[in-house]
């Protein structure tokens, strides 16, 4: 969806989400910005509508009364609709699709088109709007997808917020051109960046990419004198990256790089619904979430390792 109070030449970034009062991203309270677009393409992604560059539709099931009005609205016969059945869109036609006539006729919020393009002073109204309410360790954090893909919206947007002293945060994979990474690191009061697997072969069999742009990037942060702290976080996948051969590597690789922090987080199956919303196939469904008394084992090797380690959303910083 695209912004109709936006005027020509206006800066704008494409955002899926923003939500208020998050205490999951980042120290205190939070507004946490969800932009859209993503080097990788992970199989567990909790936020699959975030990969996309461009806004997507998502099919709610449980809110579709099969009524046709999608059928009879698109121009190009991408939705069938059987008897008695949900409608079927195929996905070939639906993703190259600019004007979603659909979504306008479906008065049960079926179908929605997830991606609102926001300019740098839209962004920044909703944070002084909710400032009030972060404290005085609270701030903005900037998730995905992979935020700072964005290059040139989210420059000027953390120049701003530099500018009026708003605590910045990122969740980022750090697969991005060194330059501007470091530039945008600069701005930044907190980074999170995720490893999420040492083993090159496996990362891109698992993500679609390899891993080489995060680790230099990393290597590059620890070398820094920049005012931002950083954390390392492993989300850790079952069969994948939880081994101790995996988990120790990661830990020496951080602690050569000169940083101390690496922080745990239990694989979830929380995106489920929403691979089934874009009429993908979801290679996690039937693997059981983790507790996160799991990752007890794998906090200790890092600790081990000579690192500090913390297991979940909170940040205890």
């Amino acid at each position: 969806m695209h912004n109709a109070s936006l005027a020509e030449g206006d800066l704008a970034g494409l955002t899926f989400d923003i939500q208020a009062h998050s205490v999951h991203d980042g120290p205190g309270t939070r507004t946490t910005v969800f932009m859209n677009g993503c080097p990788f393409a992970c199989q567990w992604c909790c936020n699959p509508e975030g990969l996309s560059r461009k806004p997507v539709l998502m099919h709610r099931e449980t809110r579709c009364v099969s009524c046709g009005n999608c059928v009879a609205a698109c121009p190009k016969g991408a939705v069938t609709l059987a008897p008695g059945e949900k409608p079927v869109f195929d996905r070939e036609l639906c993703d190259v699709c600019e004007s979603h006539e659909c979504v306008g006729v479906c008065y049960h919020e079926g179908l929605v088109l997830s991606g609102v393009t926001r300019t740098v002073e839209e962004l920044i109204d909703i944070f002084q709007r909710d400032r009030q309410f972060w404290g005085s360790g609270g701030g903005v954090t900037f998730s995905g997808g992979e935020p700072l893909l964005q290059k040139e919206f989210m420059l000027p947007l953390l120049q701003r917020c530099k500018e009026i002293r708003i605590n910045t945060c990122v969740e980022t994979t750090a697969s991005l051109p060194s330059d501007w990474f470091m530039e945008a690191a600069s701005l930044l009061d907190w980074v999170f960046v995720d490893i999420k697997s040492m083993d090159p072969v496996a990362h891109k069999a698992m993500t679609g990419a390899d891993n080489a742009l995060t680790l230099k990037n990393i290597r590059l942060l620890g070398a820094s004198d920049l005012d931002c702290f950083v954390v390392v976080r492993i989300p850790v996948i079952p069969g994948f990256n939880d081994s101790e051969t995996n988990i120790r590597a990661t830990a020496r690789f951080v602690r050569e790089c000169g940083l101390e922090v690496i922080n745990l987080l239990p694989f979830h199956r929380l995106g489920g619904s929403k691979w089934k919303q874009l009429g993908r196939d979801y290679t996690f469904k039937d693997v059981p979430g983790m507790q996160l008394g799991e990752l007890d084992r794998p906090a200790a090797w890092i600790r081990e390792e000579g690192l500090t380690c913390y297991t979940g959303w909170e940040t205890p910083f």
